[in-house]
């Protein structure tokens, strides 16, 4: 066999190959992470907006966080504005522990929330709150001691 037989073996054998992968690529459809991306999407460019208008406020807010109570700072904007929304908090190593709070309408610019039963350690905090019409988030790492 010369090298002009081998050179087109190697290029049909290549052609085989590509045609087989081809095939078995279009048998098994690789799902999107969501049918309704698009609109995900735009959630998500919501919660973007939304956290870029807190991190636009004078301050961040203040967590304090102990074993039976949760305590809030606002930012000296929000004094004056009813405050209402949502405090959720992670525990990464034990979902068990995880808490959902309601934050009461406020408008002197502090949350508390007291008759918590929080395990001592790390929590992730998702804040979503509503001042007005104008809806809020923000995250962060916070400890139980």
């Amino acid at each position: 066999m010369n090298w002009g037989k081998g050179l087109a073996l190697a290029m049909v054998a290549f052609a085989g190959m590509m045609a087989w992968f081809a095939i078995k690529a279009s048998r098994h459809p690789s799902p999107l992470v969501t049918e309704d991306y698009y609109s995900a999407e735009l959630r998500f460019q919501g919660r973007i907006d939304e956290a870029a208008r807190a991190k636009a406020l004078s301050a961040p807010i203040q967590f304090n966080l102990t074993r039976g109570s949760v305590h809030l700072d606002l930012p000296a904007e929000m004094q004056g504005r009813v405050v209402t929304g949502t405090l959720t908090l992670l525990r990464p190593n034990d979902p068990r522990a995880d808490r959902t709070i309601q934050l009461p309408g406020t408008s002197t610019g502090q949350v508390d929330v007291v008759g918590m039963d929080l395990l001592p350690g790390r929590y992730n905090a998702s804040l979503e709150w509503q001042a007005g019409n104008v809806t809020y988030f923000t995250e962060e790492k916070v400890y139980v001691p």
